[in-house]
């Protein structure tokens, strides 16, 4: 299947308590998605067919302002998110995580709190500013850096990464990247092509 699929046909609204749904069959039949911990917080956010239909709604408004981000914070995790999984800003994944963490738990909200932070205080350290003024070279430098396993913002790129990548491949555009299509259901999905980008 062509890897243009999501540009080549025209979305058309599906649910993401149903897209959700599909890419959830997904890892039942051993189909991970990368980089999307069976553990992870938002894992259980997938499975809560009400909140995720609440979120569709706010969403369908296109008036979204944020709920539990600043606006500043708003802007670092969208361009973090563009950057992670390219196709995140169209795919709305920013405001998808902020309408999920703003019902979550409290341990869920610091811990996405602290990551955010953490990548705050690198771009300051080693740039002199913030995420969202970062030229998008330093910021594929910071996460690159962060990426590695022997660096000390690991575990925040990790919790940051499975946050986008639920994000983003529970979307209409994700999902179609992935191959799935609203008539037709496949027992393997296609290799991710971000690879390089949420490695």
């Amino acid at each position: 299947m062509s890897n243009e699929l999501p540009e080549l046909l025209p979305l058309l609204r599906v649910s993401r308590r149903e897209l959700a749904k599909a890419l959830l069959s997904g890892f039942a039949a051993g189909i991970v998605v990368p980089s999307l911990p069976l553990l992870h917080p938002v894992h259980a956010q997938l499975l809560n067919g009400t909140r995720l239909d609440s979120v569709d709604e706010v969403l369908a408004l296109e008036t979204h302002k944020p709920l539990f981000f600043s606006e500043s914070q708003f802007a670092s995790v969208e361009r973090l998110a563009e950057t992670m999984v390219p196709g995140s800003r169209k795919a709305e994944s920013a405001a998808f995580i902020d309408l999920l963490l703003n019902v979550d738990s409290t341990k869920s909200q610091r811990g996405f709190a602290a990551s955010l932070a953490a990548f705050e205080t690198s771009a300051n350290q080693t740039f002199h500013t913030n995420i969202a003024s970062l030229s998008n070279t330093q910021l594929s430098e910071l996460l690159r850096t962060a990426s590695a396993k022997s660096s000390g913002d690991y575990a925040h790129f990790e919790n940051l990464k499975a946050w986008t990548v639920a994000a983003y491949y529970s979307s209409e555009i994700g999902m179609r990247e992935l191959g799935w299509t609203p008539d037709r259901v496949f027992s393997t999905f296609p290799a991710c092509t971000h690879a390089e980008s949420h490695s």
